[in-house]
Protein backbone atom coordinates (compact mmCIF):
# COMPACT_ATOMS: atom_id res chain seq x y z
CA UNK A 1 0.00 0.00 0.00
CA UNK A 2 1.54 3.36 -1.04
CA UNK A 3 1.68 5.54 2.08
CA UNK A 4 1.08 8.71 0.84
CA UNK A 5 -1.77 7.61 -1.02
CA UNK A 6 -3.89 5.82 2.18
CA UNK A 7 -7.21 8.55 2.67
CA UNK A 8 -9.46 6.82 5.58
CA UNK A 9 -12.38 9.51 4.63
CA UNK A 10 -12.47 8.49 1.26
CA UNK A 11 -12.69 5.01 1.73
CA UNK A 12 -14.92 5.86 4.68
CA UNK A 13 -17.43 7.73 1.77
CA UNK A 14 -16.97 3.92 -0.11
CA UNK A 15 -19.15 2.13 2.58
CA UNK A 16 -18.77 -1.17 3.41
CA UNK A 17 -21.05 -4.53 3.80
CA UNK A 18 -21.51 -5.98 7.23
CA UNK A 19 -22.46 -9.41 7.02
CA UNK A 20 -24.96 -9.86 10.42
CA UNK A 21 -23.85 -12.36 12.56
CA UNK A 22 -24.96 -13.57 16.01
CA UNK A 23 -22.23 -15.18 18.60
CA UNK A 24 -19.58 -15.27 16.22
CA UNK A 25 -22.20 -16.94 13.05
CA UNK A 26 -23.31 -15.22 10.10
CA UNK A 27 -26.84 -15.00 9.74
CA UNK A 28 -29.26 -16.36 6.74
CA UNK A 29 -32.93 -15.74 5.86
CA UNK A 30 -33.75 -18.26 3.40
CA UNK A 31 -30.29 -19.42 2.29
CA UNK A 32 -29.42 -15.59 1.46
CA UNK A 33 -27.34 -13.51 3.52
CA UNK A 34 -28.35 -10.83 5.74
CA UNK A 35 -26.52 -7.52 5.03
CA UNK A 36 -26.41 -3.94 5.70
CA UNK A 37 -24.02 -1.69 4.10
CA UNK A 38 -22.62 1.05 6.04
CA UNK A 39 -20.63 5.05 5.31
CA UNK A 40 -17.64 4.18 7.91
CA UNK A 41 -17.00 6.34 10.68
CA UNK A 42 -14.29 8.62 8.92
CA UNK A 43 -17.15 9.28 6.46
CA UNK A 44 -18.69 13.03 6.41
CA UNK A 45 -21.89 11.63 7.17
CA UNK A 46 -19.98 9.69 10.50
CA UNK A 47 -18.30 13.31 11.81
CA UNK A 48 -22.06 14.64 11.45
CA UNK A 49 -23.88 12.00 13.10
CA UNK A 50 -21.74 11.85 16.02
CA UNK A 51 -21.31 14.69 16.62
CA UNK A 52 -25.09 14.90 16.35
CA UNK A 53 -24.94 11.79 19.15
CA UNK A 54 -22.80 13.87 21.25
CA UNK A 55 -24.80 17.27 21.56
CA UNK A 56 -27.93 14.94 21.62
CA UNK A 57 -26.27 13.05 24.56
CA UNK A 58 -25.30 16.31 26.24
CA UNK A 59 -28.67 17.85 25.81
CA UNK A 60 -30.48 14.78 27.55
CA UNK A 61 -28.08 14.71 30.59
CA UNK A 62 -28.17 18.32 31.24
CA UNK A 63 -24.11 18.15 31.31
CA UNK A 64 -24.61 17.84 34.68
CA UNK A 65 -25.35 14.42 35.75
CA UNK A 66 -23.29 12.63 37.80
CA UNK A 67 -23.59 8.63 38.67
CA UNK A 68 -22.99 8.68 41.96
CA UNK A 69 -25.60 10.45 42.29
CA UNK A 70 -28.06 9.09 40.25
CA UNK A 71 -30.64 6.43 41.07
CA UNK A 72 -31.04 2.75 39.80
CA UNK A 73 -33.71 3.69 37.97
CA UNK A 74 -32.09 6.96 36.52
CA UNK A 75 -28.75 4.82 35.81
CA UNK A 76 -30.90 2.31 33.83
CA UNK A 77 -32.87 5.59 32.13
CA UNK A 78 -29.59 6.84 31.20
CA UNK A 79 -28.01 3.88 29.50
CA UNK A 80 -31.75 3.16 27.48
CA UNK A 81 -30.98 7.00 25.93
CA UNK A 82 -27.77 5.92 25.49
CA UNK A 83 -28.44 3.20 23.57
CA UNK A 84 -31.50 4.94 21.50
CA UNK A 85 -28.63 7.70 20.37
CA UNK A 86 -26.36 4.48 19.47
CA UNK A 87 -29.08 3.50 16.80
CA UNK A 88 -29.92 6.50 15.74
CA UNK A 89 -26.22 7.02 15.03
CA UNK A 90 -26.00 3.67 13.40
CA UNK A 91 -28.97 4.26 11.46
CA UNK A 92 -27.43 7.47 9.68
CA UNK A 93 -24.56 5.37 8.47
CA UNK A 94 -26.94 2.70 7.01
CA UNK A 95 -27.15 3.15 3.43
CA UNK A 96 -28.94 0.04 2.95
CA UNK A 97 -29.70 -3.88 3.43
CA UNK A 98 -30.61 -6.91 1.78
CA UNK A 99 -32.72 -10.29 3.22
CA UNK A 100 -33.75 -8.33 6.77
CA UNK A 101 -36.83 -9.83 7.88
CA UNK A 102 -38.22 -8.53 11.65
CA UNK A 103 -40.91 -9.64 14.01
CA UNK A 104 -43.10 -7.28 16.46
CA UNK A 105 -41.36 -7.77 20.08
CA UNK A 106 -45.35 -9.10 20.68
CA UNK A 107 -44.42 -11.61 18.28
CA UNK A 108 -40.72 -13.01 19.69
CA UNK A 109 -42.20 -16.10 21.48
CA UNK A 110 -45.30 -16.71 19.16
CA UNK A 111 -43.59 -20.04 17.09
CA UNK A 112 -46.51 -19.50 14.63
CA UNK A 113 -45.36 -15.81 13.85
CA UNK A 114 -43.55 -15.47 10.19
CA UNK A 115 -41.19 -12.74 10.25
CA UNK A 116 -41.70 -10.12 7.36
CA UNK A 117 -39.07 -8.28 5.00
CA UNK A 118 -38.42 -5.07 6.80
CA UNK A 119 -37.72 -2.37 4.35
CA UNK A 120 -35.16 -0.40 4.43
CA UNK A 121 -35.34 3.44 5.59
CA UNK A 122 -33.75 5.22 8.17
CA UNK A 123 -36.69 4.81 10.62
CA UNK A 124 -36.71 1.31 9.89
CA UNK A 125 -32.71 1.01 10.66
CA UNK A 126 -33.47 3.10 13.83
CA UNK A 127 -36.27 0.49 14.87
CA UNK A 128 -34.18 -2.48 14.24
CA UNK A 129 -30.84 -1.98 15.59
CA UNK A 130 -33.20 0.18 18.97
CA UNK A 131 -35.23 -2.82 19.74
CA UNK A 132 -32.47 -5.83 19.09
CA UNK A 133 -29.48 -4.00 20.43
CA UNK A 134 -27.64 -7.57 20.33
CA UNK A 135 -27.10 -6.57 16.54
CA UNK A 136 -25.29 -3.12 17.47
CA UNK A 137 -22.80 -5.30 19.00
CA UNK A 138 -21.33 -6.72 15.88
CA UNK A 139 -22.06 -3.19 14.15
CA UNK A 140 -19.66 -2.02 16.60
CA UNK A 141 -16.62 -4.52 15.94
CA UNK A 142 -17.78 -4.17 12.47
CA UNK A 143 -17.61 -0.19 12.17
CA UNK A 144 -14.56 -0.08 14.45
CA UNK A 145 -12.58 -2.46 11.87
CA UNK A 146 -10.63 0.22 9.50
CA UNK A 147 -10.06 -2.77 7.47
CA UNK A 148 -13.39 -3.33 6.31
CA UNK A 149 -13.49 0.07 4.50
CA UNK A 150 -9.62 -0.01 3.13
CA UNK A 151 -9.32 0.43 -0.68
CA UNK A 152 -8.81 -2.92 -1.91
CA UNK A 153 -6.61 -2.98 -4.86
CA UNK A 154 -4.28 -0.62 -4.32
CA UNK A 155 -0.80 -1.17 -4.39
CA UNK A 156 2.25 0.58 -3.53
Amino acid sequence: MDFARIDPRRDAEKGATYHVDYDGERLYHDGKPIEIDFLGLQSATGKRAAAKMVKDMDRKAGRKRDASKMSVDEMLDAASESEEARARFYAELTTGWRNVVYLEDAEIDNPDAEPAPMPYSKENAAKLFSSRPWVMEGIDRFLGDKSNFTRSGVEA
